[in-house]
């Protein structure tokens, strides 16, 4: 990938795409086959069935231990991770000059909170809306227009 283009970065928690923002076109070009997160797995495959179970020596009384951590959420949060420093590599590798993140409001969050700065300073526009579920010429029809208009 040239220097000079912009790479787009569609995801979720649970998926990515990554597309070639061709701006005198208006065209998006995919430059990586969908990755997925794997978080289309059964709950119970990650969790064990029932909480842990306690005994207080005051009173007798039972009652379960709740997880400190929720494993789906542990589970987003390292795939975005992943994303973050997949477009690290992408940066350090010269192949994008500046960068556009499409997610959901948490997503754009959760990724300017793991990217690097080096990342952060390339990012040329956030659009916080859930368009990864979009098939390629719906994502287009969608995204073009908001990347066309002045930013805001």
């Amino acid at each position: 990938m040239d220097p000079a283009r912009t790479l787009v970065a569609v995801f979720d928690s649970a998926r990515a795409g990554f597309f070639e923002y061709k701006q005198p076109h208006g065209k998006l070009v995919r430059v990586l086959a969908e990755v997925s997160s794997g978080l289309h797995h059964d709950r119970r495959a990650i969790e064990s069935d029932k909480p842990g179970r306690g005994f207080s020596s005051a009173g007798g009384t039972h009652h379960s231990y709740e997880s400190e951590h929720d494993p789906r959420k542990l589970e987003k949060h390292d795939f975005v991770r992943a994303l973050a420093r997949a477009i690290d590599a992408a940066l350090d590798a010269h192949q994008f000059a500046s960068l556009v993140i499409v997610a959901p409001a948490r997503s754009v969050g959760e990724f300017r909170s793991v990217a690097s700065d080096k990342v952060k300073k390339t990012v040329w526009r956030e659009v916080e809306k859930d368009f990864a579920h979009l098939t390629d010429p719906e994502l287009e029809r969608h995204l073009v227009p908001i990347l066309q208009a002045p930013a805001s």
